[in-house]
C-alpha cells in the first residue's frame, strides 16, 4: 500500500531541516578533514562569492614605469600605465544526490529508527563529498569540464604550452606561468633536496610576499624526504599536528601529503610536489549554495521514492601563478 502523502511530506521536511542544521558542520568537517583544505580554512582562501555569471580575480602583471629619481625642478609622467587584467573562471557545481525509497521510509517509520536512518544517509553524503572534493584538487580538469580546477591545471608540469588558464594564454603572457621542475631520470636521494630548494627559490624570488607556506606531495614523495632528512622531521607545525596531521617541515614550511596526489613514478601517475602560497589560492563559493539540499522531488515511475540533491557551487582559482610551483615526474 502506498505510504500516506503526510508521512512523505514529514520526511520531506525532516530530511531537509535536519541537513539545514547539519549544513555548517558538514562544511567544516568537509574542510577540515584533509590537510590541504584544513590549511586552506585556516588561511582564509575560502571566500564566499554572491552570485554572478563568472568569477573573476583581479591581476596585477606589470609594476609603475614612472618610478625614478629626480632632481631640483625634476618632472615625473603623468601618462596612464595599464597594469591590471581580470582571470575570468566558470561557476562549477558539485552535486550529491540522496534517494529514498517509499519502502524504507515505511519500514523505518519508527522514530528512532526513522532518525537513524536518515542519519546514516546523510552521512554517507558527507563522506562521499569529502572523498570527492580532495580527490578533484588532484586531478587536471581538462579531461573533466564540469569539475572544480584541480592543482595540476592551475600549475601545470608543462606553464609554457599553449593553454588557457582562467581565460589567459600562459604561452603567450610569460609573467603568467607557474614554476615547474622535473626530476625526471634522477634519484631523489641524491637530488631531491636540491630540487626542492630551487624550487622554493624560484617560486619565492626571495620575497617573503611569495614565499610558499604549504608543500603537499603524494605518499611516496613525501616518504621519500622523510627518509633524507634527520633532525628536520623533528620539527612540524603546530597548527597542522594539533588538528591530527601528520607533517614535516623543509627550511621552515610544512609538508603534508594526501593518498589523493600522484605518489609513484608510473607513467601518468608520477610523484608531485605542489609548492602553494595559498595567499594567491582561493576557493570561491557562493553562500547561496554551499551544501544546500533542493526540494524533494518524485522520482518518475517509481512509486513513493523521492530524490533530492546536495550543491555546492564554487572554483579553485589563483591570482599569481608564478608564486606556485610544482615539482613533477619524481
Amino acid at each position: 500500500m502506498a505510504a500516506p502523502s503526510s508521512l512523505t511530506e514529514a520526511l520531506d521536511n525532516l530530511y531537509t531541516t535536519t541537513w539545514q542544521n547539519m549544513k555548517s558542520t558538514v562544511a567544516d568537517q568537509i574542510f577540515d578533514a584533509t590537510p590541504f583544505w584544513f590549511w586552506m580554512r585556516k588561511n582564509n582562501a575560502l571566500e564566499s562569492v554572491a552570485g554572478g555569471r563568472f568569477l573573476e580575480e583581479p591581476l596585477r602583471y606589470a609594476k609603475s614605469e614612472r618610478v625614478k629619481f629626480i632632481g631640483r625642478g625634476g618632472t615625473v609622467s603623468l601618462s596612464d600605465q595599464e597594469f591590471l587584467t581580470g582571470a575570468i573562471e566558470n561557476w562549477k557545481y558539485l552535486v550529491d544526490s540522496v534517494v529514498r525509497f517509499g519502502v524504507d521510509d515505511q519500514k523505518n517509520r519508527g522514530k528512532n529508527r526513522i532518525i537513524n536512518f536518515m542519519q546514516a544517509k546523510l552521512d554517507t553524503s558527507k563522506d562521499s563529498l569529502i572523498d570527492k572534493v580532495e580527490q578533484v584538487l588532484f586531478t587536471d580538469n581538462t579531461a573533466d569540464s564540469l569539475a572544480f580546477n584541480g592543482l595540476p591545471t592551475l600549475i601545470a608540469d608543462d606553464p609554457t604550452a599553449s593553454v588557457e588558464v582562467h581565460g589567459i594564454n600562459q604561452n603567450t603572457n610569460t609573467w603568467w606561468r607557474n614554476k615547474q621542475s622535473s626530476m625526471t631520470g634522477l634519484s631523489f636521494a641524491i637530488h631531491g633536496h636540491a630540487k626542492m630548494r630551487t624550487l622554493l627559490n624560484d617560486t619565492s624570488n626571495n620575497m617573503a610576499n611569495d614565499t610558499p607556506n604549504i608543500i603537499v606531495s603524494g605518499q611516496a614523495p613525501y616518504e621519500m624526504y622523510e627518509d633524507t632528512v634527520v633532525e628536520q622531521k623533528r620539527i612540524v607545525n603546530k597548527t597542522l599536528g594539533d588538528a591530527g596531521f601528520e607533517n614535516i617541515q623543509f627550511k621552515g614550511i610544512p609538508m603534508i601529503w594526501s593518498p589523493s596526489c600522484p605518489s609513484s613514478n608510473i607513467s601518468v601517475t608520477a610523484g608531485r610536489m605542489y609548492f602553494l602560497n595559498t595567499k594567491f589560492l582561493k576557493f570561491k563559493y557562493d553562500p547561496m549554495m554551499f551544501f544546500d539540499m533542493t526540494d524533494w522531488k518524485a522520482i518518475p515511475d517509481q512509486v513513493n521514492d523521492r530524490a533530492a540533491q546536495i550543491i555546492t557551487a564554487a572554483n579553485l582559482m589563483t591570482n599569481r601563478r608564478r608564486a606556485l610551483g610544482v615539482l613533477h615526474t619524481i
